[in-house]
């Protein structure tokens, strides 16, 4: 299993004057931890929960020497990007530069090693410069609970195959596509995630996919594609 086969594809983002208030309501709304932000469909930074715990209006935005800071060296340095954060009206201001990313081809293992490496929640998946999807430690949770019960190794190579031509079959449905889902073959049971552009795709996706020769059953989990508006 690799970063693509569990990464969430339909990836919400702001861009750099995007207000924290904007910021902080998307989040919320959506109920996700981090935003990606992106200028020029090139990725700049990432705002996290984290990065809007310190904040003027809550009355937390006082600067002290805390832990999370230990990694700048300078004092004054340090106290300034703290105001940053507390005190900036952009996501320019509050986000995260220093964002870590992983190649969509990164293993199972690859990915736990950097989250825990970095003490990090989420991932952002990159196909070259484009950003290509997220994960986050509920995709991790999520994908476990897909998994047999007492299953102890990863997907077979015949699941795998399976994955593969459900790809491709999806690749040439009007309204669907991998890039909106996120494909889990396990014993030959396909769970679909991620969403489809209109209900109408949904069922004939689903027939197709069910059609995959040693597909065994389909779980149909996508949700209609639904636009944000600010």
């Amino acid at each position: 299993m690799r970063a693509k086969n569990i990464m969430t594809t339909n990836v919400l983002t702001v861009g750099p004057n995007a207000t924290v208030k904007e910021t902080a309501l998307l989040l919320a709304e959506k109920g996700i931890s981090a935003v990606p932000v992106v200028d020029r469909d090139e990725v700049v930074g990432i705002v996290t929960e984290g990065d809007l715990v310190h904040r003027q209006e809550l009355g937390s935005g006082e600067y002290r020497r805390r832990r999370s800071w230990y990694h700048i060296v300078d004092e004054e340095e340090a106290a300034a990007a703290f105001r940053a954060k507390a005190h900036g009206m952009r996501a320019h201001d509050v986000m995260t530069r220093n964002v870590i990313t992983i190649s969509g081809q990164a293993s199972m293992s690859e990915i736990a090693d950097v989250l825990e490496g970095n003490n990090i929640k989420q991932l952002l998946v990159m196909s070259g410069p484009k950003l290509a999807g997220i994960i986050t430690r509920a995709d991790i949770v999520r994908a476990l609970a897909a998994r047999p019960e007492a299953a102890g190794t990863p997907l077979s190579s015949d699941d795998d195959e399976i994955r593969m031509k459900v790809i491709e079959v999806l690749e040439g449905i009007p309204g669907t596509s991998p890039w909106l889902t996120t494909v889990i073959v396990l014993n030959g049971v396909v769970n679909l995630y991620g969403t489809v552009e209109d209900e109408a795709a949904r069922d004939p996706s689903r027939i197709a996919v069910e059609k995959v020769p040693y597909v065994v059953r389909v779980e149909d989990h996508r949700a209609v594609l639904q636009p944000y508006s600010s």
